[in-house]
């Protein structure tokens, strides 16, 4: 299985993304393989993980507060794992307060430098009435402060509006969205290849553009053997 080029890390490093596929289509993998690229590439990144999914624990330090969050971004730490609180309200509150304190720190000296992908898996559990204030700082002027957006969803229809406009990389793999929808999106080239990606011979591959109007398929990306995982260990304050 081909890993992702360089080309299409860096868009991922530098550009706004959306990840859509229906569940076991492929976009865990793929999130979780260009998130563990990145780190090679001196980029920062944090995952938001509302399902406190154990396979997504291997993607850096599991914080399970704002408070154990921003220790570990004082710290410098370039991999974190964010677990939201379980309530509507909360989820929502504590995705607003972290991206407050991303961009107060990327203001500051010793972090302007510092590239990051804030990766946030079901983005649609962190809209009211379809707006966010985190998910509205992060699209319209987070890549100004060097701070990008990787957002993930099952269906098209799910995601913010800015999300979808301010994205240039948009990965697609097997999706459930109704094709008028699609077509009203522009995507009936997608439409057209439905037979091939709804095919179980081709399950994972992807279809991809990282701007410009082009857009290409893409094999499955290789699975990356799963690391121990790192628990936070709280000092006294």
């Amino acid at each position: 299985m081909p890993s992702l080029s360089g080309r299409i890390l860096d868009s991922l490093r530098d550009r706004h993304s959306v990840i859509i596929g229906i569940t076991r289509s492929g976009k865990t993998t793929f999130a979780s393989h260009a998130i563990e690229s990145l780190w090679a590439r001196s980029t920062h990144t944090m995952f938001i993980d509302p399902k406190h999914d154990e396979s997504f624990a291997k993607l850096g330090t599991v914080c399970n507060t704002v408070m154990e969050v921003y220790e570990q971004l004082l710290l410098k730490n370039k991999a974190i794992v964010f677990r939201p609180p379980g309530s509507a309200e909360e989820r929502i509150e504590s995705l607003d307060r972290i991206v407050e304190l991303i961009f107060q720190l990327q203001r500051s000296a010793g972090f302007k430098r510092i590239r990051r992908v804030i990766a946030i898996d079901e983005l649609q559990l962190f809209v009211k009435k379809g707006n966010s204030k985190a998910i509205e700082m992060i699209w319209t002027v987070g890549a100004g402060m060097g701070v990008v957006g990787m957002a993930m969803t099952q269906r098209i229809q799910l995601l913010n509006e800015t999300v979808w406009s301010q994205s240039d990389n948009k990965i697609i793999f097997r999706i459930e969205d109704r094709v008028d929808y699609l077509k009203s999106r522009n995507l009936e080239h997608y439409v057209n290849q439905l037979d091939f990606f709804t095919d179980d011979m081709n399950k994972y591959w992807f279809y991809y553009t990282i701007g410009g109007g082009t857009w290409k398929k893409h094999k499955p990306v290789p699975i990356n053997m799963p690391k121990k995982p790192r628990r936070l260990k709280l000092n006294r304050w």
